[in-house]
């Protein structure tokens, strides 16, 4: 191993010059960073919001079994998908000309690999603390709990960003085939995981970051979905049946989920919890105004989950329609099978939290129509997010660039989680749905309007 890192340290002199990589500053910096954004700007909103809510309601909520079954399906639901994100981009991902002239030579692959790690891992780690502690300080401060609340934030943080890390660098590694043929899932120390990274998935890995990077860089969100994509594996033998025009185009979505059941399964995921929180703010007065708004957010990211057949008429406007169909026609039958899974989740969900609170002002009728109007909004904005076009010339120059591109692809949740959210806590602290499900329909119509809009320009500047 010293003559490991003899050589190690001779090529980083080489590469970085007398200076080093710099790793550890770049480390310290965006921790520095981190920490300064999440304490100045984490935790005022989120004392805010605390403080602004009933107390009681909010000790009484979080305090109990059914608060320790959310968060703990929510970690399990973060490690799942992290788990699953390692397999197209892990922690370990070092510059290509480094996998192919130092991860092949004879240093210990644990060695030359183990700065990137290091990093990512460190990067999680601070993270996941700080926002245990933002979120642990925020409930101390407010009043809501006492000093617990900081150590059990910061060590559930502590841990979380540490099996964060390991469940992400398992993903990357991946079951690896063993003597006979079996494939050895076990889960091993880091050191022996760097080893087993293969060189193919670290060229695979550092490429598609490459690209990505431009992607980001560019502003081109297809080409970064086409890079993180995952191949399809099932219901290969699967085969679409014509149906007529508009019912074809409908089941080719469901052909698509089909042979896809983890994009239905996280849609599943987000979709339910979402209209869930939405309808228990609608009955639930107590219910901060932050949950309903986070909640109409992942409601839309839900939808789009489901919505792949729009976002690939999307990519491919300009092409000649194999449907026959004109372009509102065949963008209008791909929302058929998000829109039915969306009506029947959120009614399911509203319906069962209604049940939970009957005695509630807003009655079974608000849940209702509130759960049919929100899925028409969020679906007129799924049009918005389909067919945008690229962002403005001024979200490439360097001052103020990344922002205006963030906040340009960002316009559609923005809407959705303002609109819904918002007007949703209206309606549970009036306890009266009439007034603010007025508004939420003239906003749904805006978000159709918005979408017939951006499908009409975007299509057009395909014939130009």
């Amino acid at each position: 191993m010293s003559g490991d890192r003899e050589r190690l340290a001779e090529v980083e002199e080489v590469v970085y010059g007398d200076g080093g990589s710099g790793a550890v500053r770049r480390v310290l910096y965006a921790v520095y960073v981190g920490a300064i954004l999440a304490f100045t700007y984490g935790f005022t909103v989120v004392r805010g919001v605390l403080v602004t809510s009933d107390a009681d309601w909010v000790r009484d909520t979080l305090v109990s079994w059914p608060a320790a079954g959310v968060v703990l399906g929510a970690a399990g639901l973060v490690l799942l998908v992290v788990h699953g994100a390692g397999s197209r981009r892990g922690p370990v991902v070092p510059p290509l000309p480094w996998v192919d002239h130092v991860a092949t030579s004879a240093i210990d692959r644990a060695a030359s690999l183990r700065e990137w790690w290091l990093v990512s891992g460190a990067l999680v780690l601070a993270g996941a603390t700080a926002v245990g502690a933002v979120v642990g300080g925020s409930l101390w401060a407010s009043g809501a709990t006492g000093p617990p609340a900081l150590a059990i934030g910061v060590g559930g943080g502590l841990v979380l960003g540490l099996a964060t890390a390991l469940v992400w660098l398992g993903g990357q590694v991946g079951p690896t085939v063993v003597v006979g043929g079996h494939r050895d899932a076990r889960w091993a120390r880091p050191a022996q995981a760097l080893r087993r990274l293969t060189l193919e998935g670290l060229r695979a890995q550092s490429v598609r970051s490459t690209h990505l990077g431009g992607a980001v860089l560019s502003g081109d969100l297809r080409a970064a979905r086409l890079e993180v994509a995952t191949p399809v594996r099932r219901g290969r033998r699967l085969r679409l049946r014509s149906h007529g025009p508009v019912l074809t185009v409908a089941a080719r979505d469901v052909l698509g989920l089909r042979r896809q059941p983890a994009s239905f399964a996280a849609g599943l995921v987000l979709v339910v919890p979402g209209a869930a929180a939405v309808a228990w703010g609608l009955v639930q007065p107590q219910v901060p105004a932050a949950v309903t708004v986070i909640a109409a957010a992942v409601l839309h990211l839900g939808v789009g989950t489901w919505s792949e057949g729009t976002r690939l008429l999307g990519d491919t406007l300009g092409t000649p329609r194999l449907s026959g169909l004109d372009v509102r026609t065949e963008a209008a039958a791909h929302l058929v099978v998000p829109g039915v899974l969306l009506v029947l989740a959120a009614l399911g969900s509203g319906l069962v939290v209604w049940a939970a609170h009957p005695d509630t002002a807003v009655g079974a009728v608000g849940v209702v129509a509130w759960s049919v109007v929100t899925p028409v909004l969020l679906l007129g904005l799924t049009w918005v997010t389909s067919f945008r076009d690229r962002p403005r010339a001024s979200g490439f120059t360097p001052q103020v660039g990344p922002m205006t591109i963030v906040i340009w692809y960002a316009r559609p949740v923005l809407f959705a989680s303002l609109a819904v959210g918002l007007l949703t806590d209206r309606a549970g602290t009036a306890g009266s749905w009439g007034a603010p499900g007025t508004w939420l329909a003239l906003l749904a119509a805006l978000a159709w309007w918005w979408g017939a809009r951006s499908l009409s320009r975007t299509s057009q500047a395909h014939r130009d």
